[in-house]
């Protein structure tokens, strides 16, 4: 019987207060901190996107269903599917977005284009 590797494990994705991206051969993976006041609009996606939701609490609308998502919660979005989140809750909001597949290099970066500050409270 072979000995287990105990080397110590590294996690590629940093602090939860920090937006990464990092670019693969088949899909990307984009880390998000949503701040309280935000949103999105309705938009869809050529590529399928899977929400993976770290900290917080988000009401997410996809294909017109709504769903309550907190830390622990997966959201998938299929591609060219309308849905939107707004963070909810009072407290930031932290994802990990898998999407494939990888977008055309014209389109990487951030997938924060959609995100906007939710009118104050009437």
């Amino acid at each position: 019987m072979t000995e287990s590797d105990i080397t110590e494990y590294h996690p590629f994705i940093g602090s939860e207060d920090e937006d990464e991206h990092f670019v693969l051969e088949d899909g990307e993976v984009d880390v998000r901190a949503h701040s309280a006041d935000k949103a999105s609009e309705l938009h869809t996606h050529d590529e399928t996107h899977i929400i993976f939701v770290r900290t917080g609490e988000m009401l997410w609308e996809v294909d017109g269903e709504e769903f309550h998502a907190e830390a622990g919660d997966t959201i998938v979005t299929p591609a060219e599917t309308e849905h939107k989140f707004e963070v909810i809750g009072g407290e930031p909001a932290n994802t990990a977005c898998l999407i494939a597949p990888a977008r055309s290099a014209d389109d990487r970066g951030p997938s924060g284009t959609h995100e906007i500050t939710k009118p104050d409270e009437v």
